[in-house]
């Protein structure tokens, strides 16, 4: 007679070793699958950090922007190093070397941007979709957020057009050391600035500008108020050449 529960048994075996091929090929699938999506991908957000890295040098490169909230400011500066760690991408590249190449038409080469877990090519896809419009926090309407909270740091400062976020921090040197009190571009995040993930939130009545070697700021870039007489004195004090 048949051993109906060897057979069974036999049976449970072939369908759970049937289940683990098929998960294993379905994950070799789409591991394939994303492979080709990154390659072809690639090509296309080349062109956009291309963009971006025109937009930024155009508008941001070696400028420094002064931003009134309330009767208190913040000065953030826009460094040609700062550029890599806003796009997401991973590189070989040193930030100032990754800038320059971005600048010129196919300068970066695929070999040059890669993703890993730090990296993720959906993150950074998402970050230099927007990346091209980054400048716009420097001359509309934005909020100053402080004291912003994410899962890996703390940032002094965020600024948001509540559409994406440019988080800054101290601006240090190579070695860590303290330059002075301005901040400088950490992180940008596209996604809408959540209440519970920082302290205060606050209008910016006027944003100047300046080159960062220049000691006064000469340009105003946004205004949400006709005269700039009620300024403090010592934000006055820094915008005199207007």
């Amino acid at each position: 007679c048949f051993n109906t529960r060897k057979i069974h048994d036999i049976c449970r075996g072939l369908c759970l070793q049937s289940v683990r091929e098929a998960r294993a090929s379905l994950f070799l699938w789409r591991s394939e699958g994303k492979k080709e999506r990154i390659k072809m991908g690639k090509s296309k957000l080349l062109k956009k950090i291309h963009s971006a890295a025109i937009n930024y040098q155009k508008h941001l490169a070696g400028r420094t922007f002064l931003y009134v909230y309330g009767d208190r400011y913040v000065e953030i500066v826009f460094k040609s190093s700062s550029f890599l760690h806003l796009t997401g991408v991973k590189t070989n590249l040193k930030a100032k070397a990754f800038f320059l190449h971005a600048k010129k038409k196919k300068g970066l080469r695929p070999s040059e941007v890669m993703f890993d877990k730090t990296h993720p090519y959906d993150l950074a896809e998402r970050k230099i979709n927007h990346l091209e419009n980054l400048y716009k926090v420097t001359c509309t309407n934005v909020m100053i957020a402080t004291e912003i909270v994410t899962i890996t740091a703390i940032y002094k400062i965020g600024v948001t057009n509540f559409q994406f976020v440019l988080l800054c921090g101290p601006n240090r040197d190579k070695t860590g050391t303290l330059i002075d009190d301005c901040l400088v571009p950490y992180s940008f995040r596209v996604e809408d600035i959540s209440t519970s993930r920082f302290e205060e939130l606050y209008e910016v009545k006027y944003i100047f500008s300046k080159q960062t070697n220049e000691k006064s700021y000469s340009t105003v870039t946004y205004k949400s108020e006709d005269s700039i007489s009620d300024l403090p004195d010592n934000i006055r004090e820094k915008v005199k050449n207007i």
